[in-house]
């Protein structure tokens, strides 16, 4: 259910919500997660909480924001500490030429691609790649359309999109900050792009998180090689802000096409040797903050998540005994949160383990070989439906961890889809009809694939007549409201009345009480 709410505090937040679920059962509230990192429902889900607990004995679970707006405005937030403007430049290029034919024949004529830049919105996740793949294949062809402008050759407006692009052709080492923000981009896009789903992720989040930190700390040797994340929980510790950890900036590398870049220009002219240094250390700068930002709200800093990962199964067959630790661990938080019954949890912990004895030890290829694209409810389900009772405690729990959204898919999906559906001043009622159609023709997969029906044909013969009533039903309301207003304008019309003559009456009596007076 959509619900539009303006300039609101916790209070209000939480009396919406209840009016959104009246019609289910808050006993049944497994999650309470948000969107973006930037969205504070602190107050929010503690007083949500404290009523879940004391109406229903348990808490809802909390994985904290989503890690895929986390990692992104990380990316973004190491970006711009180096003070590169790499994405102004990039929407510059976009609006340089966007909309302007004369520009663009200009571009076209000293080309040699005869490509235009990509549209470029620094929100979008996975638009940074083919964006700056494109700047630096017609950064050539830019500098000389610059060069041209300079010239007088070509005549356009110097607007700020021109500036900021006039500024970067001077740059001596822009291309190396292309060919490093590409760098950067490519190492998270696959992370981004692999979450973007409504399958059940979170068991693969926390390893996914530490294989991604430690490629950038040891790929870019940016951190002392002593340093190693060997788990989850050292990376979750580890002060990436410490400089004391930190290697010198000649050790640091920036990728072979930016360093190859830096050698070139460095060999050219001896004086490129302080650029060279200080484009290291804005490097240095971009990777340590991408880092710091990430495991600041990352959902890997909680053990639910971390402890999730005893139903990889690429892990139960390769770290047995640490996935039977972390199921403990899991089981500890759940019963807290008194979603698990602490009488439950011995059972559990043997069910697992004879799942791990019988039916991993069984098929352990297909463990082994698991490919992460493949539901994990799905691949699960077909193993523990061979024997329901052996597994009717373990299940439950699995099930669980299987419905914790690590994103919010489904809601992003929906703003994509009103935005699909908007129309200038629509109302709240009709957002919701056409989301509920949109979704309706989203499970059939196409609109061709929707059975009619005999009350769906009955419903649309009615329509019309549904949408007069409709009408007349406003129109008596309208009538209602006027000799409603009606009455009360004229209501306040007597009242005030009534207030001028009991003025005159006191006025009268003074003058008489005056007169009295006077002729006595």
């Amino acid at each position: 259910m959509l619900v539009f709410i303006g300039h609101a505090k916790a209070d209000d937040i939480l009396s919406a919500f209840y009016q959104c679920v009246e019609k289910l059962k808050l006993s049944k509230i497994l999650q309470i997660s948000m969107d973006g990192p930037n969205v504070k429902i602190g107050n929010f889900f503690e007083n949500l909480q404290a009523d879940l607990k004391k109406e229903y004995s348990h808490e809802a679970l909390s994985i904290g924001s989503c890690g895929l707006h986390i990692l992104h405005n990380s990316f973004k937030y190491g970006e711009s500490s180096t003070g590169w403007n790499i994405s102004e430049i990039l929407t510059s290029l976009c609006w340089l030429f966007k909309d302007s034919p004369a520009r663009r024949e200009d571009f076209l004529m000293l080309s040699t691609l005869k490509k235009f830049h990509l549209k470029f919105c620094k929100v979008k996740w996975l638009e940074n790649v083919p964006a700056v793949e494109m700047a630096i294949q017609i950064w050539s062809d830019v500098v000389s359309y610059v060069q041209n402008v300079e010239k007088g050759v070509f005549v356009t407006n110097k607007n700020k999109s021109y500036l900021n692009i006039k500024e970067a052709t001077q740059d001596k080492f822009i291309l190396v900050k292309f060919h490093v923000f590409l760098l950067i981009a490519k190492t998270i896009k696959p992370f981004l792009e692999f979450y973007q789903s409504d399958a059940p992720l979170l068991p693969f989040f926390s390893d996914d998180i530490l294989k991604l930190c430690k490629h950038l700390v040891e790929y870019f040797n940016v951190y002392k090689p002593e340093y190693n994340f060997s788990s989850a929980i050292i990376l979750c510790k580890f002060d990436f802000t410490d400089e004391g950890l930190l290697n010198s900036v000649g050790k640091v590398s920036m990728g072979f096409v930016a360093d190859n870049i830096v050698k070139q220009l460095v060999k050219k002219k001896d004086s490129y040797l302080k650029g060279a240094f200080n484009v290291k250390s804005e490097f240095c700068s971009f990777v340590i903050k991408l880092l710091y930002h990430l495991m600041r709200k990352c959902p890997i800093n909680y053990a639910l998540v971390r402890n999730s990962s005893c139903f990889d199964p690429r892990k139960i067959t390769s770290q047995p005994e640490n996935c039977v630790k972390s199921l403990k661990q899991l089981l500890m938080h759940l019963s807290q949160k008194k979603i698990v019954l602490d009488t439950d949890c011995d059972g559990i912990i043997f069910q697992y383990k004879n799942f791990l004895q019988n039916i991993v030890n069984m098929y352990p290829s297909a463990f082994q070989t698991f490919k992460p694209n493949t539901r994990l409810d799905i691949f699960f389900n077909e193993y523990m439906s061979k024997s329901v009772k052996d597994y009717n405690k373990i299940w439950p729990v699995m099930k669980i961890i299987f419905s914790l959204s690590h994103r919010q898919a489904s809601i992003e999906h929906g703003f994509s889809t009103n935005k699909k559906i908007e129309v200038e001043n629509m109302a709240q009622e009709s957002y919701v009809a056409r989301r509920i159609v949109c979704d309706a023709i989203k499970s059939y997969g196409e609109i061709l694939n929707i059975p009619i029906s005999n009350e769906m044909r009955k419903f649309v013969f009615s329509a019309r007549q549904k949408y007069m009533l409709h009408l007349e039903e406003k129109k008596k309301a309208k009538i209602n409201e006027g000799i409603s207003n009606k009455g009360k304008i004229k209501g306040r019309y007597l009242k005030v009345k009534r207030q001028c003559l009991e003025t005159d009456v006191s006025s009268m009596d003074k003058t008489y009480e005056n007169l009295t007076e006077e002729t006595e």
